[in-house]
């Protein structure tokens, strides 16, 4: 019988491959699947002892480790739910959603552990340091479904209130059965540990690579700041598989030639829009690369897909970028914020059906409800809906286009102006790497602001803004545009809009 369980999968895969290399940490050290399993089960023992067991939240609160990614997986063996928070993250923040799940027990380093003993009323703590033998629980899928919560993953989305995603094991199988397939993956990748694992994309880079014995290399977040450090590390742990948010692409595009030197066969992208002009280079730069743009917000994790073609000479730039087609088990439809569906080529919000969205939101019903819905089918009972909460198309030939989110698509002055096709523009200028655009000031008054990474020597605002003016209508050419030589990120590597647009509160149109 094929394993319906997370943990299941994973077990089977160390039974199978116990001598290969499972992990590669980032300072080199080595440990195979039977390491691995025997450090998942001594985990397992100890949350036991803490009073973990079916249906508790195991929160996980320490930099990238062998260790760590023993305690995600123990957390799974006991039929809890794993709960990784941002180890860079403020520590009243991690409070805080530590006590909005109540986490039996909270996995730590030593130095967050002595942080969270001052929390007012701390969990049980367990540190890696401390590790006394216990006896692991006999492994039993007894009384445990596919429905049961595999992780809770907290994310802000765009109101900045952390929703905790609760996500369950059918979701991670229907994920990682198709990516894994749908790359190749098989002993002897070694596959890039980019995404931080509070972040959706770590699924894959765990979970899709540990259940069919490929080797997980884990990045670690101080190296993952220098773009040459980076590329030298894809290089020499000899990486075969790529998976990151565009924008850390966009920062390693300097080094494309150390990264081409390597290993690569598969570059994988997913979490934003991709600039054109930096696909395109890095396509020429690994022309036997094969490259994947996934979509999908956290509730859904990837819900389309879509490869793009190999890169030959003269081949024409892919702008725009299509999302792709349906993943296997993904229902989607066009529909507006009710749900009623829209009749091509309308453009309306993205909604998904199957096994892959959200179970709902941890602890927050009425949330949960306001992102689906209930439709009839008309061969069955009511189907459940989850709202993305994007604009999309579709063309005649049946592909997805991204048209932006709900709140990137404005009223400025009376016109509609979609923030997105602002940046496209702004990213086709020379010398660009990456744009973003935010709005500031008050309702009614906005005024758009345009930040590019690109050299601050080379590109100037007055060029910039001459550009412009030969592709948008002035109405869309932002008020004010700022050269950096980055763009701000988030912990998942996304470009960070809320501190681009904080300073510019303020601003008057």
């Amino acid at each position: 019988m094929n394993p319906y369980l997370l943990d299941q999968a994973l077990a089977a895969a160390a039974r199978r491959h116990a001598g290969a290399e499972a992990l590669v940490s980032a300072e080199g050290e080595s440990w195979s699947y039977a390491r691995l399993a025997a450090a998942a089960a001594d985990w397992a023992g100890r949350m036991a002892a803490a009073g973990c067991a079916r249906g508790s939240r195991v929160g996980v609160w320490m930099p990238k480790s062998p260790q760590a990614v023993a305690a995600l997986w123990a957390a799974l063996r006991l039929g809890a739910c794993y709960v990784p928070f941002d180890p860079a993250a403020p520590p009243a923040r991690v409070a805080a959603l530590a006590a909005d799940c109540g986490v039996a027990a909270l996995v730590a380093d030593a130095p967050r552990a002595e942080t969270a003993r001052a929390w007012p009323q701390p969990p049980p703590l367990l540190l890696p340091e401390s590790a006394a033998p216990a006896a692991a629980p006999p492994l039993s899928s007894a009384g445990r479904t596919s429905d049961d919560v595999a992780y809770i993953l907290y994310t802000s989305g765009s109101t900045g209130v952390p929703k905790g995603v609760m996500l369950t094991h059918a979701h991670a199988l229907n994920f990682i059965a198709w990516a894994g397939a749908e790359i190749g993956l098989r002993p002897g990748d070694r596959v890039a540990s980019h995404a931080p694992f509070h972040f959706d994309l770590s699924v894959f880079d765990l979970w899709a690579s540990l259940t069919r014995g490929a080797t997980v290399c884990l990045l670690d977040p101080v190296t993952a700041r220098f773009p040459q450090a980076v590329a030298d590390w894809v290089r020499e742990r000899r990486i075969s598989v790529w998976y990151s948010v565009p924008s850390a692409l966009v920062q390693l595009l300097p080094h494309a030639e150390r990264v081409a030197a390597g290993a690569l066969r598969a570059l994988l992208f997913a979490g934003e829009v991709f600039p054109p002009p930096a696909l395109e280079t890095w396509r020429r730069a690994l022309p036997q690369a094969a490259f994947h743009n996934w979509y999908g917000p956290t509730e859904t994790n990837v819900c389309t897909h879509y490869r793009l073609p190999r890169w030959r000479p003269g081949t024409p730039p892919l702008a725009p970028l299509p999302l792709g087609v349906a993943c296997p088990n993904f229902e989607l439809a066009i529909a507006d914020a009710a749900g009623v569906p829209l009749p091509a080529p309308e453009v309306g919000f993205l909604w998904a059906r199957g096994p892959g969205i959200l179970a709902g939101y941890w602890g927050d019903t009425e949330r949960s409800r306001q992102v689906c819905c209930w439709r009839p089918a008309a061969d069955g009972p009511p189907q459940r809906w989850y709202n993305t909460g994007d604009l999309v198309r579709r063309d005649p030939a049946g592909w997805f286009f991204f048209e932006g989110r709900r709140d990137q698509v404005i009223k400025l002055r009376g016109y509609r102006v979609s923030l997105r096709e602002v940046e496209c523009a702004l990213e086709s200028c020379a010398g660009v790497r990456q744009a973003a655009v935010v709005t500031a000031g008050p309702e009614g008054a906005l005024a758009l602001l345009g930040f590019v990474a690109a050299d601050p020597v080379a590109v100037q605002e007055p060029e910039l803004r001459r550009q412009l003016s030969r592709l948008l209508p002035a109405y869309m050419v932002p008020q004010r545009i700022e050269v950096r030589s980055a763009l701000p990120a988030t912990s998942s590597g996304k470009v960070d809009r809320q501190r681009l647009r904080a300073p510019a509160a303020g601003v008057q149109p």
